[in-house]
């Protein structure tokens, strides 16, 4: 019980004035606080209602336990017992992550006032917490030991057991499976499997109980069932043995066919009306689907959009006709909009000037959508991100600002291995590298590997957009050493490069590059060696690439060709062009839901010898990028001793069938073949190769496992059938 007042007066006191108001016993409340919250001052009449109010109106603070007010010699006392502070706070049986979100929530810590209903709503909390996981029947107890003015709290966990789904029964389904439907669901039958990972174990969680039963509802609109209806799924659960039975009702009702569409907008010559009929998903005849609706209804809202219409709504208006379902869609454009403002949020360390240059929706211009998806998939193919999203939101009634939220992702990259062969035995590689530099948007990477043969050690500084322009300036140094069974090469040097970006996805530039390379260990009547030699070259190049991610990209190509003139000065001279290719192209099942992603790759390149040909610049194939399977640039012609002595021309291409295993863990598998070759002047050294590779997007990068077999091989090739780096894509 709350001690609301113990109050002494005299009779002729009540018309006094006071005096003095006096606190006692006040910690965590200053004077100047509890006189702001009393409504009595310092002069007023006594009023003992208004001392009643006051004392409810410090009790409504939660710091104190008991408060009693005193009058005499008209001085108003309030003395005050506080409630205890929380001396420390101790868990058992609690992972730290609740322990975490304890913390954040209920702001727990060392120090506050112990309210005892916070610490109630804890115990609920955690038990909702772990019934919310599957785990059912916990007990949390909450104990306090008072230390005179303290005092210490423990919270104590007794976990419960997950209920498993014996059976889910379906009543009234006619049309599909038992299985078909429970694949919709999240709460699955227990199958023995559940210790695998990303398999359901078939634990019961009442939660995603109503989430199933709209998912199950969605697969029958989507099969053209418009007037189905799913009743609650009904639970019977035995704590004792913690098993559970799942009924679910199910009336189907009709199949509907797709009759006759039509567009109707309030507005004229927005679009042409019927070149979007032809791109709707949807088509007479066909059996009624709602995720396509969906879909369409987008599809149109998006053309709107695009000029400038951001908040078009578009209704479908659904006539039903035996079994047949006709489709009016009526779009409601509203008002033209332009940007304001753009406002970006959650770049930590990205500078904002390095992400407004890759957005198309500037301040003034009109709004459109398209910009709107190009300038999310510009920044995610910068590779600083791990999620990008835009808000429109309206400042009047022709004016829109533009919320950009940004999730930063890891920017460095970390590739590591061990190597083998026959002949340099074992040798480490290492990379390391930094796309976004002090978030400046600006690439440094540094490169090592390190064998009994050879050596290798480079470092490389990229600026794609020097002074927010659309130039770009690379530049790189680098040592070389390989010790051949003839010779041994040591070549160090560096380069330098400017691009300029035509459009949103054309690139083009050249580089220079000038080289030492020094022949050392060979023989003198090979003269076809030269033991000292300048390379001094320019390559031109040009780009396009227009996917939607940098590390894994489902949709989009990427193209690339470049011509190397070795021979502006320097004793080096031959001519190599490289051709490459790779396309993205998603596969999506009957609803247009992502099922795979198929990938294919290509690269060509020829050498011309235009007076001296060094063997270091010839073509390699193998490793991860190439040929899987075998080890790094192992795959080439051989002179009389076996050693490696490159080809003049390549050939190099390899298709994959990515499966998205968990989109919100970011984990995908795929099935590969590659094939490549490499000669004279024909391919000669022809090799492929088959297998599997997990590609796993994680927080530090993304990372990969490749196991791959070689379909033809010989006792010459050196192969490496297990591979994984991180920071390296398709």
């Amino acid at each position: 019980m709350k001690k609301i007042l113990l109050l002494w007066f005299i009779p002729f006191m009540l018309f006094a004035n006071i005096k003095e108001i006096k606190y006692e016993g006040l910690i965590h409340l200053s004077k100047v606080s509890a006189n702001n919250i009393s409504l009595l001052k310092q002069g007023d009449t006594f009023d003992e209602k208004k001392v009643n109010q006051t004392i409810k109106a410090f009790y409504n603070y939660g710091y104190f336990e008991t408060i009693n007010a005193y009058y005499k010699n008209n001085i108003l006392t309030f003395k005050f017992k506080e409630k205890p502070v929380v001396r420390k706070i101790t868990y058992k049986n609690i992972s730290n992550d609740l322990k975490k979100l304890l913390k954040k929530r209920f702001s727990l810590k060392k120090g506050e006032i112990y309210q005892k209903k916070t610490f109630e709503n804890v115990k609920d909390f955690i038990i909702q917490y772990y019934i919310a996981k599957g785990v059912y029947e916990n007990s949390v107890f909450i104990t306090t030991k008072r230390v005179k003015s303290f005092i210490d709290v423990q919270i104590l966990l007794q976990k419960g057991k997950k209920v498993y789904i014996r059976k889910i029964n379906f009543i009234g389904n006619k049309s599909f499976s038992k299985s078909k439907l429970e694949d919709e669901m999240q709460n699955q039958e227990e199958n023995g499997l559940g210790f695998l990972p990303f398999v359901n174990d078939g634990s019961l969680n009442i939660f995603k109980l109503m989430k199933d039963k709209n998912s199950i509802r969605d697969y029958y609109l989507s099969k053209g069932f418009l007037d189905v209806k799913i009743e609650t799924p009904y639970v019977v659960a035995n704590f004792n043995r913690f098993t559970s039975n799942i009924d679910i009702k199910i009336t189907e009702g009709k199949r509907y066919k797709v009759g006759n569409i039509g567009i109707t907008i309030d507005k004229k010559n927005i679009i042409n009306i019927k070149d979007e009929l032809t791109k709707l998903k949807l088509k007479k005849g066909r059996y009624f689907n709602v995720k396509l609706l969906r879909k369409d209804i987008e599809r149109l809202r998006i053309a709107v959009a695009d000029k400038g219409y951001a908040f078009a709504k578009v209704y479908p208006n659904i006539k039903k006709k035996g079994n047949i379902a006709s489709i009016d869609y009526q779009i409601i454009s509203g008002n033209k909009f332009y940007i304001s403002n753009v406002v970006i949020k959650g770049n930590n360390k990205t500078l904002d000037r390095v992400i407004r240059r890759s957005i198309y929706l500037t301040p003034g211009s009109l709004y459109s959508y398209t910009n709107k998806i190009d300038s999310i998939n510009a920044l995610k193919r910068t590779g600083y991100f791990e999620s990008v999203k835009m808000k429109e939101i309206k400042v009047d009634d022709s004016h829109m600002k533009i919320l950009v939220i940004v999730s930063e992702g890891m920017t460095g990259a970390l590739k590591a291995g061990i190597s083998y062969s026959s002949y340099e035995k074992f040798g480490i590689e290492a990379s390391v590298s930094e796309r976004n530099i002090f978030g400046s948007g600006q690439d440094l990477s540094l490169s090592l590997s390190k064998s009994s043969k050879s050596s290798s050690y480079s470092l490389s500084l990229k600026n794609p957009r020097v002074f927010d322009s659309i130039y770009s300036l690379t530049t790189s140094i680098y040592n070389k050493t390989f010790e051949s069974t003839d010779y041994t090469s040591h070549r160090k040097g560096f380069s330098v490069g400017v691009g300029r970006s035509i459009g949103r996805f054309i690139s083009t530039g050249a580089t220079y590059q000038y080289e030492n390379v020094e022949l050392t260990k060979y023989d003198n009547n090979d003269s076809s060696i030269k033991p000292n030699t300048i390379k001094s070259a320019i390559t031109p190049y040009i780009s396009y690439d227009n996917t939607d991610n940098y590390f894994f990209p489902t949709s989009g190509m990427k193209l690339y060709s470049s011509f190397e003139f070795a021979g502006i000065g320097g004793d080096q001279k031959y001519l190599k062009n490289i051709e490459s290719a790779k396309f993205f192209n998603p596969i999506n099942d009957a609803n247009d839901d992502l099922e795979f992603v198929a990938k294919y790759r290509v690269k060509i390149g020829a050498i011309k010898d235009l007076g001296y040909l060094p063997i270091d610049d010839r073509f390699y194939l193998g490793g991860l990028g190439s040929i899987r399977g075998f080890k790094t640039g192992s795959i080439s012609p051989r002179d009389a001793n076996g050693n490696l002595i490159g080809g003049n021309i390549m050939f190099e291409q390899s298709a994959e069938l990515s499966v998205p295993m968990s989109i919100k863990n970011k984990l995908w598998a795929s099935l590969f073949v590659d094939q490549g070759g490499t000669g004279d002047s024909k391919l000669n050294m022809i090799k492929s190769s088959y297998g599997l590779s997990i590609d796993w997007i994680t927080p530090v990068g993304p990372l990969s496992f490749v196991y791959a077999l070689p379909i033809q091989s010989n006792n010459q090739d050196d192969l490496s059938q297990f591979e994984f780096n991180i920071g390296m894509g398709f």
